[in-house]
Order: C-alpha cells, then sequence, then structure tokens
C-alpha cells in the first residue's frame, strides 16, 4: 500500500514551486508566475506536481514552455503561440486578476477558458479534462464587453494540496539547489551552534 501523499497548504505549493522552477534554471520572474500558476491549479484543479515536474526536469524546446511563455502573453508582447507543452500552466495569470480590468478569453487547444472581472472564470470544459490539457496552441483575446459564460464554472473548489511523496521528493531536490552551500564559517554562526556571540 503506498504512503499517504503529504498535504501541503497554497503557500506552501506557491513556495515550493517558486524554488523548484529557479533551481531548474527558470529566471525569478518566471519562477514567480510559475508559483502563482501552480497554487491558482492547485486550488482550482487540483492537479499541478507531476505537470510542473514534467515541465523542470525535462524542459519542452524553447518557445513551448509554458512557464516561459505566460509572462511574454501577459505582457502582450505575444498574443499567440504554437504548440504549448501543457498549455493550462499559461491560463492562471489572466485569471487572478484583481488588476485585470478587460474581460479576458484564452484558447488553449481544444478548450477555451475567459474571465470577466470579479467573476468566477468559466470553461468550455470541466475541470477534470482541463487538468490534463494535452499540447496545444495558445491565443490570447481581450475583450472591451463583457463574455458570456461558457458551460463549466471554475470556482476555487480546494484549500489544500496532496502530493505523492515521490513528486514532493522531486521537487525538494530541485529547491535544495537554489541553497547556499554551508561554510565553516556559516557553521560557526548557526543559530546557537557555534563559538561565536555577534550579539
Amino acid at each position: 500500500m503506498p504512503p499517504d501523499p503529504a498535504d501541503l497548504s497554497l503557500n506552501e505549493v506557491a513556495t515550493l514551486s517558486a524554488k523548484a522552477a529557479r533551481g531548474a534554471g527558470l529566471t525569478w520572474g518566471a519562477a514567480e508566475d510559475t508559483s502563482r500558476s501552480a497554487a491558482w491549479l492547485a486550488r482550482h484543479l487540483g492537479a499541478w506536481a507531476e505537470q510542473l515536474l514534467a515541465l523542470l526536469e525535462i524542459p519542452p524546446p524553447a518557445g513551448q514552455s509554458p512557464l516561459m511563455l505566460a509572462g511574454p502573453l501577459a505582457d502582450g508582447a505575444v498574443t499567440e503561440a504554437a504548440h504549448v507543452a501543457a498549455p493550462i500552466w499559461v491560463a492562471p495569470l489572466f485569471l487572478l486578476g484583481p488588476g485585470r480590468c478587460n474581460p479576458v478569453s484564452l484558447r488553449l487547444g481544444t478548450a477555451e477558458i475567459q474571465a470577466n472581472p470579479g467573476e468566477i472564470p468559466s470553461a468550455s470544459l470541466p475541470a477534470s479534462a482541463l487538468a490534463s490539457l494535452p499540447p496545444g496552441d495558445v491565443s490570447l483575446r481581450r475583450s472591451a464587453t463583457r463574455l458570456a459564460p461558457l458551460a463549466h464554472a471554475l470556482p476555487a473548489r480546494f484549500r489544500r494540496s496532496p502530493v505523492a511523496l515521490s513528486a514532493l521528493a522531486r521537487l525538494e531536490a530541485l529547491a535544495a539547489l537554489t541553497y547556499v552551500p554551508a561554510s565553516d564559517e556559516s557553521r560557526l554562526r548557526g543559530a546557537g551552534a557555534g563559538l561565536l556571540d555577534d550579539e
């Protein structure tokens, strides 16, 4: 019988995802985008850890990583990208929206997700299908008028995220790559463990 999964808060999901993304070589900006996407996916769809590992451990070819594409899409630098691996990872940055003033519609391969300011986002597919979207084209459309809701609402359903211990260990191994190696001086200055007292 497999061991019980770890139970992470959404803040823990965001923090671990940011560190793992940075450990895998993403810029700080892309790592922050990744953390927000992971927390949103954990909260709304429940799935994030295995997909994130797939994107970090064997990065997609240039131009196909949703972790590198979300920022340029959000900034308006691009409005369309072809064949993005795990396109659902692009969606959260457009749906989090306290600062978003206009309705947005995001085409993610075979699915569409849209959000009006102040409303629950909606999708053309149920959450279970969105969580495992295959690679596909991504395009963004901003609207000046309110969009009619799609068939499936995407409310915040989860407050915590179960993560398989094997996936957690792999994410923590990536996160550990961001840590500064210990030195003799840092060991001596450790919390109550050394011979030096700076106070």
